[in-house]
């Protein structure tokens, strides 16, 4: 069990509606059903009065995993955020509205077709809730699935965060790069059941002997639930998070073969081509998107070129999901493009490769968090510049004079109607 006496943050549990109506018809039981996203707050127990440049992290879990599995790291950030060059004002991370605790309590509303980013506006739906406790500087810390939903989220919103942590993400150019196949194969074939919760931790145990010990503490705590219809001391237990509610996360049918916008001959007829409805967002090479198919990643993928905040990628040396030619082209095409944070060149975008696996930051708890650490700081105080940027001259400028400034323009807009020859001459 979890000593929670040793845990510096004070931990509040909140429950909030999620996104109203999602991406897909059939995410819910019924279309108008309202869902509920359960998250939990973590606030520094040192730090009750925060001050402003204070961080406040958005976490975003990997699927499968409970979001309490990465109260460890939040731990080892917090522990040596001083020396690394911040204040943690308080951390945010939910469970995706199918899994872990927002399962549990969406289980009678569900459907069988979620989407990346119902997520992603589901974490910028709470962040607008909660926006008198999370000023910015904001910086996500994202594992796995919920790395690529950071991703799409700074899509929606570009100066939302002032950097992202991607660890391990699942952003890749197609479903078989990204390892979506093999890890629906997984977990329908996992066990599920158990006759008793001493018979699963027995078991988890041997399955997860390379997490940190907090980590496995955690799982204990928050990965079962009572099989419905068992009660007892020791009663039956599945997963709290539904396996195959997981799976829906890794792929999505295709069946009817339909195909990329653009990509078809208006004469053919032999199959359908295209459904605005259920399938408008058909994406990726011929091979990859029937039987299945999952547009989120490989949008992400397209994307890295223009997102705006900051980004260290972590990667594990021995993981599936990104291999090292993958690892370099993500790295180069993040932030280069239109409206992206300058890239590699611009010393926006980094890259760490770490000993491990995809489950870095559930294995290699410490290790995480060390080379998460700096890389925060570095966010705060690069916050902190850009702010002093921003407010130089413009606070103490009166309402008048900053809409005024606007007189300036009436030279330049005229010399836009000049013609040609006096434009090349003007400029002599």
């Amino acid at each position: 069990m979890t000593d929670i006496s040793l845990f510096p943050f004070t931990v509040t549990e909140h429950v909030v509606d999620a996104q109203h109506i999602r991406e897909y018809p059939n995410a819910t039981r019924r279309r108008d059903a309202s869902l509920k996203l359960v998250l939990k707050q973590y606030t520094p127990i040192d730090n009750p009065n925060p001050q402003p440049g204070d961080i406040t992290i958005i976490g975003a879990h990997g699927c499968g995993f409970p979001k309490e599995l990465y109260e460890p790291l939040w731990e080892d950030l917090y522990t040596r955020s001083q020396v690394d060059g911040y204040r943690i004002r308080s951390i945010w991370i939910a469970d995706v509205v199918n899994l872990g605790a927002s399962g549990l309590r969406n289980e009678s509303s569900l459907g069988n077709d979620p989407s990346w980013m119902d997520h992603s506006r589901d974490l910028l739906h709470m962040i607008n809730t909660f926006r008198d406790q999370m000023p910015q500087p904001i910086v996500g810390v994202g594992h796995s699935m919920g790395a690529g939903q950071l991703v799409l989220l700074s899509m929606l919103h570009p100066r939302l965060f002032t950097s992202l942590t991607l660890i391990e993400p699942v952003i890749s150019p197609d479903i078989f790069t990204g390892q979506g196949p093999i890890l629906a194969i997984m977990s329908l074939k996992r066990k599920d059941t158990w006759n008793s919760k001493s018979e699963a931790i027995q078991a988890a145990r041997k399955t997860y002997k390379r997490w940190d010990k907090r980590v496995l503490d955690r799982w204990i705590d928050n990965g079962y639930r009572e099989l419905s219809g068992t009660t007892g001391r020791d009663s039956a237990v599945t997963l709290t998070s539904s396996k195959y509610q997981e799976v829906l996360q890794y792929l999505r049918p295709n069946p009817l073969d339909y195909k990329p916008v653009g990509t078809y001959h208006v004469d053919e007829t032999s199959s359908p081509h295209h459904d605005h409805l259920l399938y408008p967002d058909i994406i990726g090479p011929p091979h990859a998107t029937s039987p299945f198919y999952r547009y989120e990643p490989i949008l992400a993928w397209k994307m890295l070129k223009h997102i705006h905040p900051a980004v260290l990628y972590l990667h594990g040396e021995s993981s599936p999901i990104a291999t090292p030619e993958v690892r370099d082209k993500m790295l180069n095409r993040t932030g280069a493009g239109v409206g992206g944070n300058g890239g590699v060149r611009e010393s926006r975008v980094q890259q760490k490769i770490l000993k491990g696996s995809h489950q870095l930051p559930l294995e290699q708890v410490g290790e995480t968090a060390s080379a998460i650490g700096p890389w925060i700081g570095q966010s705060a105080q690069s916050w902190k510049d850009d702010e002093a940027r921003l407010d130089e001259g413009w606070v103490e400028m009166s309402m008048g004079d900053r809409l005024k400034a606007m007189n300036g323009w009436i030279p330049v807009l005229q010399g836009l109607y000049k013609p040609e020859s006096q434009k090349r001459d003007s400029r002599l």
